[in-house]
């Protein structure tokens, strides 16, 4: 333990002495609007030397024509039209950074989110650092979305099992990668799966985090969820597409029950269980939206 801990002050000595390395991967499709927003927010930051990788996803409107004004700042890779996962992927291969971190098109950081994150991985030397978000209407209004943690914590590794696995069988708030910083190592060489359009985030995280060695949790809202209605995830997604990628998840979640120590038929029914739920939840939204 005491040889562990020597480590890890090391490590972090090592990036002091360095500016940090953090790679920040955008899948962009018919963005125009946004893209702007979002990679200026990024560009205003400080404290760490940025790797900004966009993948254009096959955009047929002005995007490429706004991030040319970027070139010099900006590493911009052209694929097909693959779908998000598939565009993420692309930014994976990419990355070189220490740190990785991932955000949709349409959103933005906060003014002060590298910095915060810098200093918590100095003086932690986490490998996922998990902060809150906000959602932002069109408007201009904001609002504090549920579901979140609100109080630092330092979570390692002998603790997972009841702080950090059970959110994979319970609720969402591990789900979303973007609202999340994540030690490269942890995914490269990892794919998104590309036949989910929706839930491939919960899918990829249940893998990072069971790799990951201790998690810190801050509540500084670090990330700005737009609410376009056209983003990655904005818009409603078919019943049974939400129906198939639910049952998918819960396929992979029952995978790594056994890793975890928590393969019990208990615990199985609650992971069916909450596929469930999360489909009728889909349903019960979409009929709200239509009255």
């Amino acid at each position: 333990m005491k040889k562990n801990a020597g480590w890890k002050r090391l490590k972090s000595l090592v990036l002091k002495e360095r500016k940090m390395k953090i790679s920040i991967i955008i899948p962009a499709y018919n963005c125009e609007k946004y893209i702007g927003k979002c990679l200026d927010s990024i560009l205003s930051q400080k404290g760490a030397e940025l790797e900004i990788i966009v993948v254009n996803d096959g955009s047929t409107d002005g995007t490429a024509k706004v991030l040319e004004g970027y070139k010099d700042s900006v590493t911009v890779i052209t694929v097909e039209n693959g779908g998000s996962s598939a565009a993420r992927n692309r930014g994976i291969d990419a990355i070189t950074g220490d740190y990785t971190m991932f955000c949709d098109s349409d959103d933005f950081l906060s003014d002060n989110a590298i910095q915060v994150l810098v200093e918590t991985i100095e003086k932690t030397d986490a490998d996922i650092v998990k902060f809150r978000y906000q959602l932002v209407f069109p408007d201009g209004t904001k609002k504090q979305a549920n579901n979140q943690f609100d109080e630092y914590k330092i979570i390692e590794k002998a603790d997972f099992q009841k702080k950090i696995y059970p959110h994979f069988i319970n609720g969402i708030r591990l789900n979303s990668v973007w609202s999340g910083i994540y030690k490269t190592s942890l995914i490269k060489g990892r794919e998104f799966r590309t036949d989910m359009r929706v839930a491939e985030d919960a899918v990829f995280s249940l893998g990072t985090y069971t790799k990951a060695e201790n998690v810190v949790i801050i509540p500084d809202i670090l990330y700005n969820y737009f609410q376009t209605g056209e983003g990655l995830t904005g818009s409603a997604a078919n019943i049974k597409v939400k129906y198939n990628c639910n049952r998918i998840l819960a396929s992979e979640t029952i995978g790594y029950l056994k890793e975890w120590g928590m393969d019990t038929p208990f615990v199985r029914i609650r992971v069916r269980l909450r596929f469930v739920i999360l489909t009728f939840d889909k349903i019960r939204r979409i009929i709200q939206s239509k009255f």
